[in-house]
């Protein structure tokens, strides 16, 4: 496991990389195809995403969440899983970054080249993404993104409960709950003091444990689901 985004290597051995950002990059990007998007484009830098929503005018695009958690002008959604659910992404490409996960994904394909397979997996969707990951040939590493160069609780757990199934050893329901506890309690207490969506984002969403079948896999610099291929 690399603890956090500031420790992705210059020269990443080879192999397969699941970037985990469990609030909130990790959890918005299943969402996003839960509902129907066809790829997620992540941009280089905050802001290209205008530029390619000109490219491609029926893109739906994701930028900061702006003044009170309600958006920027200009842009169709931010990096919040439930405000993706009013968003309607059936059909359209999307485009997004985020300060730890969206750039972790840009990290690594910067560093890696085609030398590495960059997936995103959070507790949301680690169980279809242990499923996939378990028949590739290469061998995995865990991106806990974290949060402004240092680790993030609820990141390295993430990481260990896609680890745990994809070892084939996933954790039992006490140990479940301790991951869950993990990231409760790393993020809640912040939360209470912010608008009621980051709250929704925590509970409702990102400790959704299991709910989205999907498997996020970088081709290029975009996303696409790749569930139920080999």
């Amino acid at each position: 496991m690399i603890p956090a985004r500031a420790q992705i290597p210059e020269d990443p051995t080879p192999g397969n990389y699941v970037v985990v950002d469990v609030a909130q990059f990790s959890t918005t990007v299943p969402e996003l195809f839960a509902n129907g998007a066809t790829y997620v484009h992540v941009t280089e830098d905050r802001g290209d995403e205008l530029a390619f929503k000109e490219a491609n005018p029926r893109a739906k695009i994701g930028g900061g969440s702006g003044p009170n958690y309600r958006g920027e002008p200009g842009y169709d959604f931010f990096n919040s899983p439930s405000f993706v659910q009013g968003v309607d992404v059936a059909g359209c490409p999307t485009a997004m970054t985020s300060t730890n996960g969206g750039n972790a994904v840009t990290d690594l394909r910067s560093a890696g080249g085609d030398e590495v397979d960059v997936y995103v997996g959070g507790l949301t969707n680690g169980v279809a993404l242990a499923d996939h990951l378990r028949e590739q040939d290469a061998e995995t590493y865990f991106v806990a993104a974290g949060s402004n160069g240092k680790p993030s609780p609820e990141d390295v757990a993430g990481a260990l409960f896609i680890a745990r199934h994809l070892l084939g050893d996933p954790p039992t329901d006490r140990e479940l709950a301790v991951y869950h506890e993990m990231v409760a309690f790393s993020k809640g207490p912040k939360y209470e003091r912010r608008p009621q969506i980051k709250r929704t984002d925590l509970y409702e969403y990102a400790l959704a444990v299991d709910s989205r079948d999907v498997v996020p896999k970088l081709d290029g610099q975009k996303l696409y689901d790749v569930a139920g291929s080999a």
